[in-house]
């Protein structure tokens, strides 16, 4: 008898984790969000300062390629509310401390 009473209630006890709504995830966010209209104002022959003002400190400089900043951006258990950026991986390439070269991967 105290067998059966424990097996059911064991058994009511998991299936009540079932009923409950799944758990809060928080979407985690790395990397620097650009938004189009930053996009926009990025142009070819911009000195490496303004580039940083408008964008602030890529995420990435390359040590073996100073001259080649990346701004990457990841988001992870992103739903409909999760700000996305428009450029995943942004780099931008500079001569001589100005912006010679932009590519959107």
């Amino acid at each position: 008898m105290k067998k059966s009473v424990l097996v059911l209630f064991a058994a009511l006890s998991l299936s009540a984790c079932g009923l409950f709504p799944p758990p809060y995830k928080v979407p985690v966010t790395q990397g620097n969000l650009i938004t189009e209209e930053q996009r926009s104002q990025l142009q070819i022959g911009m000195s490496e300062s303004q580039v940083t003002f408008l964008l602030g400190t890529p995420l990435l400089r390359d040590t073996f390629k100073p001259n080649e900043w990346h701004y990457m951006y990841t988001s992870r258990y992103a739903d409909a509310d999760t700000k996305q950026s428009e450029a995943e991986d942004l780099v931008l390439i500079f001569n001589n401390g100005t912006l010679t070269q932009i590519t959107n991967n």
